[in-house]
């Protein structure tokens, strides 16, 4: 298997991560996982944890498992495991592309803001629809191209310097969440000014 992928933001820009994404993202990645309703005993994969800015936001009684390809990342989301003693989270290596677990493992898969990083993402998608048991929920957020046609073309004059730094400013919603076994249960803006999109979907069981 090939190397997990691994943009600047995850590799060269981990050490800024925190300070200039965790500040404008983590309110909403809190909000989405509360959202969930998380039971005792379930089940989460947390796909693209980064430097762990949004697990502070799983309850303690749900067992969460939580990769990255970036050991720089994994590295500060450790320290940040260890310091609150969050004894109900696992961190591991892992690629988005190849999930590591077989089919129906997980009642819960989340990601947040990593769609847009990884060189496929449908195949992101269906990896992540993969893992999650019939009836079990599928939540991200990420940036996808927006429909107006004014703001498209502002995403395309920025999307080089975006890809510079690892990421698309040109992914469309249809794109990834065409053909797999889900039913959307939320898909909708952050904010009407946002670029970004929360989705969350049940795998059909």
């Amino acid at each position: 298997m090939s190397q997990p992928h691994e943009s600047r933001v995850y590799s060269d820009l981990a050490r800024f991560y925190d300070f200039f994404f965790g500040r404008v993202f983590v309110d909403r990645e809190h909000e989405v996982i509360e959202s969930l309703n998380l039971r005792p005993g379930n089940r989460v994969l947390e796909v693209g944890v980064g430097t762990g800015i949004a697990l502070d936001g799983y309850p303690p009684y749900a067992h969460v498992v939580a990769i990255d390809p970036s050991l720089d990342m994994l590295e500060r989301a450790k320290k940040r495991v260890t310091e609150n003693g969050w004894k109900h989270i696992e961190l591991r290596q892992g690629d988005a592309l190849n999930l590591d677990y077989p089919d129906n493992s997980f009642d819960y898969v989340t990601s947040f803001h990593v769609l847009t990083v990884v060189p496929d993402p449908y195949r992101m998608m269906t990896e992540m629809v993969r893992v999650c048991k019939p009836g079990g929920r599928i939540a991200l957020t990420t940036h996808f191209q927006s429909a107006n046609k004014a703001v498209a073309a502002l995403n395309t004059v920025f999307n080089p310097i975006a890809r510079q730094l690892g990421w698309t400013t040109k992914l469309r919603k249809k794109d990834v969440l065409k053909g797999h076994p889900i039913t959307l249960e939320r898909n909708e803006k952050i904010s009407p000014m946002s670029v970004h999109t929360v989705i969350i979907a049940r795998k059909n069981a």
